[in-house]
This record gives C-alpha cells, sequence and structure tokens, in this order.
C-alpha cells in the first residue's frame, strides 16, 4: 500500500498545525505549497512546504517506492511520510520533471541542466546545455531530445541526453563549467 497524497488549495482551517519545511530554515511563517499526506501505516499529516524560485509544483513517488518527493515553486524537498522527516533539499529553481517509475529514476531540469535521482538518491547530472531555456521535444526510452536557448541569434538549438548516464550531446552553453 502505497502513501497517498493531495496538493490543497490553503491552510487547513481546523486541525493540526501543519509540519514546516524550508530549504533555509527561513520563511515557515509563510503558507506555501501546501500538502496533506496518509502514510499507509501512520497518522495523516498537512505540510506546508516554503517554495523556491520559480512557480513549478509537483509531487512524484522517490524511486525507493517509499519517500516523497516534493517540489514547491522549484525547491525540492525528500521526505519519509510515515515520520514526517525531512531527508534532503535540492533545486530551488526546478521548472520540469517526469517519473520513469519502470527505470526507477526521476528527472529534473531547471532551465540550463538535468539532474537525475535514482533510488539511492542522486544519480548524474548533464553539463550545462543551456544559457537560459530547455524544452524537452521527446522521450523515447534511453533518449531526451530537446532544444536548448542561445543569445547568440536568439534561437533554439538541439541536444540529446542518454538518460542512462546523463551523457549529453549538443545544446548552446559552449564554455567551461
Amino acid at each position: 500500500m502505497a502513501t497517498e497524497f493531495e496538493i490543497l488549495d490553503g491552510m487547513p482551517a481546523h486541525g493540526p498545525y501543519p509540519e514546516q519545511f524550508s530549504a533555509t530554515g527561513r520563511g515557515t511563517h509563510r503558507e506555501g505549497l501546501v500538502l496533506r499526506v496518509r502514510p499507509p501505516h501512520a497518522e495523516a499529516w498537512v505540510g506546508n512546504f516554503q517554495r523556491g524560485l520559480t512557480s513549478y509544483d509537483v509531487v512524484h513517488l522517490h524511486p525507493n517506492s517509499r519517500d516523497l518527493v516534493v517540489v514547491a515553486g522549484g525547491e525540492g524537498y525528500i521526505v519519509e511520510p510515515s515520520s514526517r522527516r525531512l531527508i534532503a533539499t535540492f533545486g530551488g529553481q526546478i521548472c520540469w520533471s517526469r517519473s520513469f517509475v519502470e527505470h526507477r529514476l526521476l528527472l529534473f531540469h531547471n532551465g540550463l541542466w538535468f539532474d537525475a535521482h535514482g533510488s539511492s538518491g542522486p544519480l548524474w547530472q548533464t553539463r550545462r546545455l543551456s544559457f537560459d531555456g530547455i524544452r524537452v521535444r521527446s522521450i523515447e526510452w534511453p533518449w531526451l531530445r530537446g532544444e536548448a536557448w542561445t543569445f547568440d541569434g536568439d534561437r533554439w538549438e538541439p541536444f540529446a541526453v542518454d538518460l542512462r548516464s546523463g551523457e549529453a550531446s549538443g545544446g548552446t552553453y559552449c564554455f567551461p563549467e
């Protein structure tokens, strides 16, 4: 039986005070992404996750099939649902994600590069692919194909990422990391 979750419209008016999550320890007095969590063998609870620097909100089951990955306004949180324990934070500017359940892989991008997380944690990060923007065009395992924006001529250029390794070809960013 898996953990169930629901994004709420706001803080509940009644009941216990929501658990507070913040990547910096600040802002817990503000309403963020509010999530009701129902672990299979523990009491249901509500969490308030402070947002990062984008408008992207999503919740995924972690590839370990136990934890939750919450992205609140681009800030990533890995939470153990039964204990309500914050395991890790990452990102800050996440603007896209995709779960590959059959490959135990979660993929994120921030408009500049991709990060992959697996069952035991972070797996790989691509090199920087773009000056400021990524468009995902197609995904046919194991290849992700997309376009990266460049200021030189105000255009989009193709790239490809091998989702098994994070090796990338193409893109527009060509400076040393």
